[in-house]
């Protein structure tokens, strides 16, 4: 009977196993050349130009996420592609979402809407190939969104995503240190990578430092329209508004900058908005480590956390390992 019972589950195990659907596979194999990808900006700050992805990534690390369908559910994907596009740029890395689309007229339309409304430094760019994409791609359209990344002018690893949102953000974060590495966690030791993987070629440098520039100013811009809004807004609400009294004033500022440099660099890695557990756990045993050199340095340490604390400066994690830190000084841990 035992014995039955264990066939029974056997063949089950199997039948579930067989019945499992097979992971969807799209984008070029790793290894392979980068194929060429012609794509047209409709905003940003290569807007009205036609122009090939891959030739602008170059031998460099990058990032392609492909947007089979613009929904809602691809809108975390496509920010935090963008925001890894800032916060790893100094390592080289080249960052590009292309939306694929029949009615290209329509998707310029929807993407230049998308843009806005994600605020992204790179706005979404459309595939010129129509609704099947660019062939040498070999995308799967049963994907919701394909990441295809890449370094030395080859393809390291295509993935797609079905069922996606921001349970997929730390996967984003893992494959495109993958190709780049990961970020370093103070800023002395960032400018020492970022002179590293400079450029040797002039002209390649050349081109690199005139995009930079101009997705700057494209930030630039974008910022000072959202903040000539925000004061148009309040403006338009406060002559509608009852007058009210005056808030209390804030409380005074606690703590202040060390003096010493190694502090004053970890000080700036901490308050890093985009600053993740991992970068966070370097910094902060770091800090412990320079506070224990001496009773100078801890004390400076110390007033370092407070003033971080006090003016409410980095991420909701970066605030708590602060705070935690400053209770076990206090408590003699």
């Amino acid at each position: 009977m035992k014995r039955a019972s264990l066939l029974v589950l056997l063949l089950a195990a199997i039948a579930v196993a067989q019945d499992a659907p097979a992971p969807i596979e799209s984008g070029p194999a790793a290894q392979s050349p980068i194929p060429a990808l012609n794509v047209y900006a409709s905003a940003g700050p290569d807007a009205g130009l036609e122009f090939d992805v891959a030739a602008r990534i170059g031998s460099g690390p990058g990032a392609v996420l492909f947007v089979h369908e613009l929904t809602r559910n691809v809108a975390p994907l496509v920010r935090g592609l963008d925001l890894l596009g800032d916060s790893h740029a100094p390592l080289g890395l080249t960052t590009a979402v292309v939306t694929i689309a029949a009615d290209r007229s329509e998707a310029e339309r929807r993407v230049e809407a998308s843009s806005r409304s994600l605020r992204l430094a790179r706005p979404i760019c459309v595939s010129v190939d129509g609704a099947e994409g660019p062939g040498a791609w070999a995308l799967n359209r049963r994907a919701t969104l394909t990441l295809v990344t890449m370094n030395q002018g080859k393809v390291v690893r295509s993935v797609a995503f079905t069922d996606t949102g921001r349970q997929d953000l730390g996967r984003l974060r893992e494959l495109v240190d993958e190709v780049t590495g990961p970020l370093p966690a103070t800023p002395g030791e960032l400018r020492a990578a970022v002179l590293a993987r400079l450029p040797q070629d002039e002209a390649t440098l050349r081109a690199r430092a005139a995009q930079l520039a101009l997705e700057l100013h494209w930030r630039g811009k974008r910022v000072a329209e959202e903040v000539d809004d925000r004061a148009r807004r309040d403006g338009e609400g406060m002559r509608d508004a009852p007058m009210r009294e005056r808030p209390a004033a804030a409380a005074p500022r606690k703590g202040k900058a060390p003096d010493d440099e190694a502090l004053r660099e970890l000080l700036r890695a901490a308050i890093q908005r985009d600053a993740d557990a991992a970068r966070l756990d370097a910094v902060f045993a770091k800090i412990r480590a320079r506070a224990g050199e001496s009773a100078e340095l801890k004390a400076q340490a110390v007033a370092m956390l407070e003033l971080m604390v006090s003016l409410d400066y980095g991420n909701d994690d970066g605030k708590a390992r602060a705070k935690e830190q400053l209770a076990a000084w206090q408590t003699g841990r």
